[in-house]
């Protein structure tokens, strides 16, 4: 299966815009990356780096099939999978701070129901 840049531009511009809602600035900081070179994956103007590509999926917890290929399961099992890379790539520090969040969501939403 051949990579095609435009594509995986376009996949990590829907990451960008529809699931973290960051504007190209945000989230090359995020990801530890230029601007520039954020803009220039989206556009597809050239192949993103194995190390890049590790940065974006590190920082996002997208998993690099869903990047490169496009490939993703049923909604709830990706969403799933992607809160359990980015657990699993955390800190002792962050993994305290998700899980105070996870808590106080689901205690918002036990109240509302």
């Amino acid at each position: 299966m051949a990579l095609e840049k435009l594509l995986i531009g376009v996949r990590i511009r829907k990451v960008r815009e529809n699931i973290l809602e960051e504007s190209r600035k945000d989230f090359a900081n995020r990801c530890n990356l230029t601007e520039r070179y954020i803009g220039q994956i989206e556009r597809g103007e050239f192949l993103l780096s194995l190390s890049n590509l590790d940065k974006i999926a590190n920082a996002t917890g997208i998993d690099t099939d869903y990047l490169l290929y496009g490939k993703c399961e049923n909604d709830h099992l990706q969403s799933k999978e992607n809160l359990i890379n980015i657990i699993d790539r955390a800190d002792k520090d962050e993994i305290k701070l998700i899980y105070k969040c996870v808590t106080n969501i689901r205690s918002y939403i036990t109240k509302r129901t």
